[in-house]
């Protein structure tokens, strides 16, 4: 409309011949049909506003606090590379952006509200001269927590153990405690991993876990459930995996702290995503989740949790897809009973979404978030827990949450000790195994699970019903037991071996292919009674091809052929080789 009147002006004084009535009919309608000048001009001015506001936290803290109107979610969706999404309330979308993706916000016209960081909202309590403090209800110096950390372990030396497993970008240590009967010795036990503060202004869960080392050394060989988590399983835990967001303003305080890394990176965007966007963020990895990658692909992670704050509720697999993963029933099941268990201390906790608990993709999706990495590329069972609605509660509050949280967080970790395991070996020297173990019927998108190459244990952790297993590892005939029967808060004990696999006198034109599961490369053995020609590439679940067509000249006999392919990612593939006289399709699973 503004354009329309200038236009109507210029007209005017390049065509003074034409009659004026034109140029100002054109003027009356821009009057008539636009708003009034004063409002499109405060409009701009807010917008511009908001922006400046927006730029000051993204100069001052490398990141800014957002809110979006939800008619904006489908392009908030599609910026998902750019922005991360905190939660949705009413009518607004809550969310986080750096330099780039505030950039993404102006170039696609969506409005948006800056907001006062949660970390900023009110003064926090931290801790005097020493922590814990008698209440645990202040929040520690980063030189506190490492004193008490070390502390643990020193008071503890048979059942604690202390690592750093790798340094922040600000060269902050990133610890973890193992907690077991045997802390310096590997044993054939189930692990768990509760890790916390991924997000460097969600502090709930850094504090809890602090607590939760305490209450687990302070109460084993006195408490019936303590004890037996201890005595059966090897329990890891990381209270602090964002140092550098949570003491951003530096290490006297979490005042300020900011949801980012220090290079202004979402680290629960950053993982390799399973739709088979290896850096959905458009980002490298970062040192801190490089740290944890390594971590946790060195350990054989049975279950986890990552713990965080904004909401109350128990968000499980996947947030890729909207899909359900196969164990849904046990996900909710497992969900459910850690909302229970909290609202039997308080029965107004925990109760948001679907009282507590939700599917991830139905709360709102994310790509290259740690649950869906840990459950579809390492084997494991992941959820995220939002322990709190204020991302950094009054300190005085702390006791009430971990009161709220303690016993759903100790029931928790004992689900690790049920469903169906037991060892795997060979059926002739007993010798350890390392096999891949489906449920008939049951498995996609690599729910299966994998033996430990070192001990040959195994731990399926599944909802109570009737399975049948199947089992199969490389030289090795597959097995099948059927019947299998699992029952909730129970452990289903099922040792299995396996009879080496004794190749048969090859007939002309066989193809033997092997490993299944593989790696890095594949065996193909082709047995031809004549000079040939075989053609062999491979797909994808979805149908696109992943290696281009080779051709392969065969000669009369045998003929070995290394199929090397490391750069595909892992996922279940169709591997297909064509001859004259025949075709072969297999399916084939990449490990990574």
């Amino acid at each position: 409309m503004v354009m329309l009147f200038i236009s109507g002006l210029m007209f005017r004084l390049k065509n003074p011949g034409i009659p004026c009535y034109l140029p100002r009919l054109m003027i009356w309608l821009f009057f008539l049909l636009s708003p009034p000048l004063q409002i499109v001009i405060q409009a701009q001015q807010k917008s511009m506003d908001e922006y400046q506001e927006a730029m000051h936290y993204i100069n001052t803290r490398g990141e800014v606090y957002l809110r979006i109107p939800i008619t904006e979610k489908q392009l908030v969706i599609e910026l998902a590379d750019f922005l991360s999404v905190d939660h949705v309330a009413g009518d607004h979308i809550y969310l986080y952006a750096n330099r780039t993706g505030l950039q993404e916000l102006v170039k696609h016209h969506i409005a948006f509200y800056a907001e006062t960081p949660p970390s900023l909202s009110r003064i926090v309590d931290m801790a005097v001269e020493e922590f814990p403090e008698p209440g645990w209800d202040s929040y520690p110096t980063f030189e506190q927590y490492v004193e008490c950390m070390h502390a643990f372990a020193d008071s503890f030396p048979a059942i604690c153990r202390l690592d750093t497993i790798g340094f922040s970008i600000h060269n902050h240590e990133i610890l973890v405690v193992k907690i077991s009967d045997h802390a310096e010795l590997e044993e054939p036990e189930p692990e768990f991993f509760y890790t916390s503060t991924m997000h460097g202004d969600e502090v709930t869960g850094y504090v809890l876990m602090i607590r939760l080392i305490d209450w687990l050394l302070n109460h084993y060989g006195k408490d019936e459930k303590v004890t037996t988590l201890v005595d059966n399983m090897q329990i890891w835990i990381n209270p602090l995996a964002n140092p550098d967001g949570t003491y951003y303003s530096g290490n006297d305080s979490i005042y300020g702290a900011t949801r980012f890394n220090a290079n202004s990176v979402d680290l629960n965007r950053n993982y390799p995503a399973p739709n088979g966007n290896i850096h959905p963020d458009n980002n490298d990895y970062q040192p801190e989740n490089l740290v944890m990658m390594t971590f946790m692909k060195s350990r054989y992670l049975v279950m986890s949790a990552n713990l965080h704050g904004g909401a109350e509720v128990v968000n499980y697999p996947w947030d890729t897809w909207p899909e359900l993963h196969p164990d849904d029933d046990w996900f909710r099941f497992i969900s459910r009973q850690y909302a229970d268990t909290a609202h039997l201390y308080n029965d107004q906790y925990m109760t948001q979404l679907d009282n507590g608990i939700t599917n991830g993709y139905a709360w709102y999706s994310i790509w290259g978030g740690r649950q869906d990495y840990v459950t579809y590329f390492l084997g494991g069972r992941e959820v995220t827990i939002e322990l709190s609605v204020d991302k950094i509660p009054p300190a005085d509050t702390l006791p009430y949450l971990w009161e709220y949280n303690y016993r759903s967080l100790l029931n928790f970790m004992e689900q690790c000790l049920y469903g169906i395991s037991g060892q795997v070996t060979n059926g002739q020297t007993g010798t350890p195994v390392k096999s891949m173990i489906e449920v008939e019927g049951h498995e996609n998108r690599n729910t299966f699970i994998l033996s430990d190459s070192i001990t040959g244990n195994y731990y399926r952790l599944i909802k109570e019903g009737i399975y049948n297993l199947q089992v199969s590892a490389e030289g090795y005939n597959d097995t099948v037991i059927s019947g299998v029967r699992v029952f909730d808060f129970q452990h289903t004990v099922l040792n299995i071996q396996l009879s080496p696999y004794i190749p048969p006198a090859y007939p002309a034109d066989s193809i033997i292919i092997s490993p299944n599961p593989f790696i890095d490369h594949l065996n193909i053995n082709i047995w031809s009674g004549k000079q040939d020609k075989a053609f062999i590439s491979m797909f994808d679940a979805g149908g696109s091809k992943v290696i281009t067509e080779k051709t392969i000249s065969l000669i009369e006999g045998e003929n070995f052929i290394v199929l090397d392919c490391p750069d595909i990612d892992p996922g279940v593939y169709i591997l297909k080789i064509t001859r004259s006289s025949a075709m072969k399709k297999a399916k084939i699973i990449k490990l990574e």
